[in-house]
């Protein structure tokens, strides 16, 4: 079996949860990125892309608002093992181990009181990317590279079958 290749994914923040700086500030200083395994907590449905995160795969962090995309720069997910701070992750997320609930202490408190982030529905518990800056140079911003409502997708896109 060869080994998998390291993916790169398009993530894009934006105001429904915080603002910028409370989003850099998370990676800045806790090298983490927001992002709940589940819309609902009654459905076993996880988010699109969510469980094919794999360690090691590239995600280019960019910020949406009113004036479009702010680049936040490249992050590689890594395991609370290679992160330059453990303590703040628990377990990983069943069925998305790359996503890792938040552990009680600092972390889980510093997301508490900014009030825009919200623990996962389904899990009860805050969870995301634990993360290590990445040299890998951005692509250019646009809408257009997230499909529908997304907020993860592919880089590059993989081809679309056209219509005949």
């Amino acid at each position: 079996m060869e080994p998998r290749t390291t993916h790169e994914w398009l993530y894009r923040a934006n105001t429904s949860k915080e603002g910028l700086e409370v989003t850099r500030s998370l990676l800045e200083n806790y090298g983490f990125i927001v992002r709940s395994a589940y819309a609902e907590g009654d459905k076993e449905q996880m988010i699109a892309s969510v469980a094919q995160i794999a360690f090691g795969d590239v995600i280019h962090l960019y910020f949406a608002g009113a004036g479009g995309g702010v680049p936040l720069g490249a992050y590689r997910i890594v395991g609370p093992n290679n992160h330059p701070r453990p303590e703040l992750f628990a377990s990983g997320v069943k069925g998305a181990l790359t996503l890792r609930t938040v552990a009680p202490g600092e972390l889980d408190d510093h997301l508490r009181e900014n009030k825009g982030y919200a623990p996962d529905p389904r899990l009860a518990a805050f969870c995301g990317w634990p993360v290590v800056p990445d040299e890998h140079p951005s692509p250019i911003y646009s809408p257009s590279r997230f499909p529908g409502r997304s907020t993860i997708a592919p880089y590059p896109a993989p081809p679309r079958r056209r219509r005949a």
